[in-house]
């Protein structure tokens, strides 16, 4: 039998039903400001589209007041990021005067003068092309010490018992082990290492003697990058970059200038990235000696291998995080700016070659962004960990860097629409459009996004006043969504390992238990549930409070209210966070599983713990063939397990309708007919109002009812043409003592609305 906790319960046992039309109910009905109405109408500056702009030739006074003209007149943008382009190797030009030359500050002083001239803002892109941390070329002319390094394996497979003497490869050796073949010994020889020479006697065996060594990478880009996570690396790119828009252009900081802009900071094309720094870093984060365990980096090393990479990749992690984006966060947070930029594949399944842990990564950035590129709808299930980080932190606005890499011959402008609204209902509130061009008819990175694009340029006034009003109205707030899923990074930095020739591409090479991105996919898309991804280090914190059969994310804006914690495929967890979850689940929470239950820690020698503990949960011996039915289990305090071993989108919306309280329901559910777009919503409370934005970025029509909890007086606000007008023929319902709204929602194919609604 199912307990069931939600209102999806037998009308038959309902103690009382109560529907009454709109009109006739509502005695007091209370009326929007007059600001909020003119505002939505003509939305203020500061939430329009601020697109990238390229510049692929020769910056002249002339040519930066037309075109920043034709973007604010012409567009309706309220703001620019210049960004310098290198020469390309096929001839198509860079940007010219050189970057940082003080002719080139001559012209950026024109285009702050333009923008004083216009009312617009300039985001202050802080590099000569992408990815940031190249300079311009000056940190490989003047500091080639401080550039990206790269963590390298040369080994020799040599048959004991024998002597052997051999050079220490070329670069700074940070560990040498010797492991034997069959029964997995590992020795590390660094005490037999003297004057660049390794003499050591090869006891019977076969043995694997590897050297690993760090030496400077090679690069993709037209300069060298610097390391991210050598702090005194990063302060000098900041020395020689960012400082010296300040001694130029620091009457402009907050005002003129309000936002720095950085791009692909982490280890896209160079997966082994490493530091110098990393051994003392790793001993003082996991309190042992890393040397011993280099070889889990490449090879399976034994019942340890897991918890020794998941050791390996998260003090990697917290090097990026601590050093780039901490340095620059630092730096805008002084000179009262606010930054934003993203790693690259923050949106991919795994981040542990890419950029280390996107939760982690935006710790120190005011505006955590997430990039929405390559073709539409490429990543979209990752968006949300973005957001989902930003809940975390409290941080108010979530930005996209967008279109980027679309096909122009696909581009229309209607997918100027599609990718926006998918990414407003997965929590981004500001849009950097991917962009605009010095010399439209030289696009190096289609699409155009501009006034001198023929085929936007007509829809681009009424889409930048549609971002505008959508942002007003999304920036800040709270996010409801009573579900949250646990994020595994346990598992991905678990299973990872290098140079493995199965690997697909960075960030997707994941276990086949991984399946965090689908089941987000299933609720968003499917289900049309909320959530929000739980990282299992930061669930240990204070922050998140158990309490009453829910987990609540104390925050002092954006507090949440967890009524279900999902534990995705993994076969790796944290003992510390499994702990929690069952201090959860004994004092009534709802724990579901979806896939593979975990059986290993991410601590060293606690795997009897976790199988114990998910026993105790779930009633499953973890390690058991997968069932094939659902597994219920339950406790004496209300506390749910449901473990469904196959998970998909009907058997997890049926587990989720008769255990979690929705928040936000339709009836029916549309089914769309094509993969061609989406149906979402994001529900926030903001300025004592309740927020619904539903989006259907489909080419169907949406008809559906939807129900809403609470007493609600609705008032439907239309961010394509600024109109503010109540909904009238709502009906109320009651059911358990708990007040609900019910109206019909009808979405022509690719639009949406605002739904608003004082409560009584």
């Amino acid at each position: 039998m199912y307990y069931n906790k939600a209102r999806h319960i037998n009308l038959t046992i309902l103690s009382i039903i109560i529907i009454i039309l709109h009109n006739s109910c509502v005695s007091e009905k209370k009326e929007f400001s007059k600001n909020l109405i003119e505002d939505f109408k003509n939305p203020p500056e500061a939430y329009k589209p601020m697109p990238f702009w390229h510049i692929n030739g020769e910056l002249t006074t002339q040519g930066i007041r037309k075109q920043m003209k034709d973007a604010k007149e012409l567009a309706g943008f309220s703001g620019i990021s210049v960004l310098p382009l290198a020469p390309k190797n096929n001839g198509k030009p860079g940007t010219t005067p050189k970057f940082l030359s003080p002719q080139y500050l001559d012209r950026f002083q024109d285009v702050l003068d333009t923008a004083e001239e216009l009312d617009m803002k300039v985001v202050l892109y802080d590099d000569n092309d992408f990815p940031s941390g190249m300079a311009g070329g000056k940190i490989g002319e003047l500091f080639p010490q401080h550039t990206m390094k790269r963590l390298d394996k040369v080994e020799k497979i040599v048959k004991g018992p024998s002597s052997f003497k051999d050079n220490i490869p070329e670069g700074k050796l940070l560990s040498a082990v010797a492991m034997n073949q069959e029964t997995l010994q590992r020795l590390e020889l660094s005490d037999y290492v003297e004057n660049g020479t390794l003499k050591w006697q090869v006891p019977k065996g076969t043995w694997r003697i590897m050297f690993f060594v760090m030496v400077k990478d090679s690069y993709h880009k037209a300069f060298p990058v610097v390391d991210y996570m050598d702090t005194t690396a990063v302060r000098e790119m900041i020395r020689i970059t960012y400082d010296v828009y300040k001694e130029n252009f620091e009457s402009y900081f907050g005002n003129t200038i309000k936002m720095t802009f950085f791009d692909d900071v982490g280890f896209w094309k160079h997966p082994r990235t490493w530091t110098g720094l990393f051994n003392k870093k790793f001993k003082e984060l996991n309190g042992f000696d890393p040397k011993p365990w280099y070889p889990a980096l490449w090879y399976d090393i034994g019942s340890d291998t897991e918890a020794v990479r998941h050791a390996f990749f998260n003090t990697r992690a917290e090097l990026l995080a601590e050093g780039f984006p901490k340095l620059v966060g630092e730096w805008t947070r002084t000179n009262g700016l606010k930054d934003t930029g993203h790693p690259p594949g923050n949106y991919d399944p795994t981040p542990i070659d890419m950029n280390g842990d996107i939760f982690k990564f935006f710790r120190h950035t005011a505006i955590p962004l997430t990039d929405a590129i390559i073709e539409y709808q490429f990543g979209q299930n990752g968006h949300k960990l973005i957001s989902s980080a930003a809940d975390y932190y409290d941080k108010p606005v979530v930005s996209t860097e967008i279109y980027g890499a679309y096909k122009e011959q696909s581009f229309d402008s209607l997918m100027l629409y599609r990718s926006a609204m998918d990414l407003f209902s997965r929590g981004v509130n500001f849009v950097v459009p991917h962009g605009m061009w010095y010399n439209p008819n030289e696009v190096y990175i289609p699409p155009l996004v501009s006034p001198y694009s023929k085929k936007l340029a007509p829809a681009l006034p009424a889409y930048s006043n549609y971002i505008g009003r959508s942002c007003m109205l999304l920036q800040g707030g709270k996010r409801v969504a009573n579900i949250g899923v646990l994020y595994p990074f346990e598992e991905l930095s678990g299973w990872y390992r290098f140079e493995d020739p199965k690997n697909p591409r960075q960030g997707f090479f994941v276990s086949p238990e991984t399946n965090y991105q689908e089941i987000g996919g299933f609720l968003t898309n499917d289900i049309r549930h909320d959530f929000t991804f739980i990282h299992p280090e930061y669930f240990l914190d204070n922050k998140y409070e158990i309490k009453q059969g829910s987990i609540l994310l104390n925050n002092r804006e954006n507090n949440q209210k967890y009524d279900a914690i999902i534990i995705t495929g993994c076969k790796v967890i944290s003992l510390k966070t499994l702990q929690k979850i069952k201090k959860y689940y004994d004092q009534g929470g709802v724990v579901i599983s979806t896939g593979q239950l975990p059986f290993k820690s991410s601590e060293m020698g606690q795997d009897e713990k976790v199988k114990e503990l998910i026993f105790e949960i779930f009633n499953v011996n973890p390690e058991a063939p997968l069932l094939s039915k659902i597994k219920f289990n339950s406790n004496n305090v209300k506390g749910e397990a449901i473990h469904i071993p196959n998970p998909n989108g009907d058997n997890l919306s049926k587990t989720i309708k008769r255990h979690v309280d929705s928040d936000v329901e339709f009836s029916p559910n549309p089914i769309l007919a094509t993969n061609m777009g989406k149906f979402n919503y994001i529900h926030k409370i903001k300025d004592s109002k309740d927020i619904y934005f539903f989006s259907n970025s489909s080419d169907d029509i949406i008809e559906t009812e939807v129900t809403l909890k609470g007493k609600l007086d609705l008032h439907q606000a239309n961010p394509h043409n600024g109109n503010i007008q109540r909904i009238e023929n709502i009906s109320y319902l009651k059911i358990n003592n708990q007040e609900y709204t019910k109206c019909k929602l009808i979405l022509k194919p690719v639009s949406s609305i605002f739904w608003i609604a004082n409560q009584y």
